[in-house]
């Protein structure tokens, strides 16, 4: 490296021109030199296919100039807020109303994972409302998703909605969680259409369960570990068997003590609150996963917390 070396002055005085130089420190063979074939070597993939362009990978094709790459189009999800007593959220509720929330929610998630949501507006609980409000969005985008109207009362018609949106319709309705037993999945004229809980946290957190897959599969991204952090739990938390349950947990830095159980451990601390209340997750840096082969967890346990 040049500042470990220096012209060798002559008469007292250095001069430019002499080919004599001091080297004050010693250098190993190889040593800040890049062989050919050491970054990157012929032949070799640089960029596989569903893979993701982050700052290396782009840095990476910079050094190669390559300078154009094929990319896949962001998957359109259309989206549809279902109720009489959804509004808008710039409107000032009256009793028996409530602001529309899963709908930008939603399209947040969308866009983080790489979608591009559209967002079709509130649709009234009407058959043929919500019928063609949902064809037109399969029409123009690649996924669809009905927020609320997904459980077994008489207003709650999505189910029926996607059954004559196309074949083969329904394929699953109501699953084996909480939140989000009112979950649908279905396929319409080979388009996957899926009906989410309208009580806030329940959309959202199926929205990272079962929303975010669907758009990674179809922009073909190839599967990646999530980000996850084990922890010690602090308190007991209790499940059904057969149930798998999502709990929305802070993380909190190991505690300082003598040594104690659970010194130098990440702490997580369920956050408990109902499935309607959206800053229950606000305050949440990830989802703990209950198993359904088990009744619950106790405090002091080690648990994977999936980041959010």
């Amino acid at each position: 490296m040049l500042e470990y070396t220096q012209r060798i002055s002559r008469g007292g005085q250095q001069s430019a021109r002499t080919d004599e130089i001091e080297i004050f420190r010693a250098v190993a063979d190889g040593e800040n030199v890049i062989r050919i074939g050491e970054d990157v070597a012929q032949g070799q993939v640089v960029q596989a296919r569903g893979s993701s362009m982050r700052p290396a990978e782009i840095g990476g094709l910079m050094a190669l100039g390559i300078v154009r790459v094929k990319v896949v189009r962001k998957v359109r999800v259309g989206l549809l807020a279902t109720g009489d007593e959804v509004i808008d959220p710039r409107q000032a509720p009256r009793p028996g109303q409530v602001r529309d929330v899963n709908s930008y929610t939603l399209s947040a998630l969308i866009e983080k994972s790489g979608g591009l949501a559209k967002r079709y507006g509130i649709v009234p609980d009407k058959f043929d409302a919500l019928k063609n409000a949902a064809a037109l969005g399969l029409s123009e985008c690649d996924l669809i998703i009905i927020t609320a109207g997904s459980s077994a009362s008489t207003r709650d018609m999505t189910a029926d909605v996607m059954r004559a949106l196309g074949a083969p319709g329904v394929l699953v309705h109501g699953i084996n969680t909480r939140p989000g037993k009112p979950t649908i999945l279905g396929v319409c004229d080979s388009k996957a259409v899926i009906g989410l809980p309208g009580n806030p946290v329940s959309a959202l957190v199926n929205g990272y369960l079962f929303v975010v897959p669907v758009i990674e599969k179809l922009m073909g991204v190839s599967p990646r570990p999530k980000a996850t952090v084990i922890a010690r739990l602090t308190v007991n938390l209790p499940s059904q068997a057969g149930r798998e349950d999502w709990w929305p947990v802070k993380l909190f830095p190991p505690p300082a003590g003598r040594g104690g159980r659970g010194e130098g451990e990440t702490q997580a601390e369920p956050i408990f609150g109902k499935s309607n209340l959206i800053f229950t997750l606000a305050a949440a840096d990830g989802l703990l996963r209950i198993h359904p082969d088990i009744t619950g967890l106790s405090a002091g346990e080690m648990v994977e917390v999936y980041l959010l």
